[in-house]
């Protein structure tokens, strides 16, 4: 009798601890999200694309704790999801960055000057001052290019962000429905129980992999046959 009083004792102790120990490494995956980011980097300003963004997938984080800190079993997908996150934020710093640089070249004023010199380079033509001339507008003609040429790479990065985002977005909006639809479709005798279960565990899954597949995507050096 005393060895049964025991091994009761034991079997709810352990069954207490998974339930805290959920909400207690979700919130240490968050505390390595932030981590993962350097603190020296530079952050997007607020209201702009990229810090948008980021916000909105933060929410997703933060709702998809909430709901799968009620199921024990399902946390690996908050996981995966602080993943998501964490690209999103290092993305959001690239773009940071490259909209820093690009405020710093004035596109307007410097095409404004191409056009004055490539006069002026017409006019000197076999003078003096045209190899000057010359050079001068090369110098300018190159920095127009870089400006394009970042925009166009802080553009593709906003578009993966967003991919990212909607994607993870309508993951939580899938679970949501599938925890939901389990819930109402198991039977208080358990004749469904053990068929609800196993299709919201198969459909998980692939929501897991659907979140994985977006991390690497967003990182070339992963690759299709990285490890999630």
């Amino acid at each position: 009798m005393l060895l049964t009083t025991v091994l009761i004792v034991v079997l709810v102790v352990i069954g207490i601890a998974a339930v805290v120990s959920v909400p207690l490494m979700i919130r240490s995956t968050r505390r390595q999200v932030v981590e993962d980011v350097s603190p020296g980097a530079r952050r997007p300003i607020m209201g702009s694309p990229a810090q948008v963004w980021v916000s909105r997938g933060e929410r997703v984080l933060r709702e998809l704790g909430t709901t799968l800190g009620e199921h024990a079993a399902l946390h690996g997908i908050s996981e995966d999801a602080a993943h998501v996150v964490v690209e999103l934020r290092l993305t959001a710093r690239q773009v940071a960055e490259l909209d820093h640089a690009l405020a710093g070249i004035p596109v307007p004023s410097l095409e404004e000057e191409r056009r004055t010199l490539a006069t002026a380079l017409a006019e000197a033509e076999g003078g003096p001052a045209a190899a000057d001339l010359a050079r001068s507008h090369e110098a300018v003609s190159a920095r127009i290019a870089a400006a394009e040429r970042q925009r166009e790479q802080r553009d593709a990065l906003l578009a993966k962000m967003q991919a990212m985002v909607t994607e993870l977005e309508r993951a939580r909006d899938e679970l949501a429905e599938l925890i939901s639809g389990a819930a109402t479709d198991l039977s208080p005798h358990g004749g469904a129980t053990d068929t609800a279960t196993a299709q919201l565990t198969g459909r998980l899954d692939a929501l897991r992999e659907g979140l994985v597949e977006v991390r690497q995507a967003s990182n070339p050096e992963i690759g299709p046959g990285g490890q999630g």
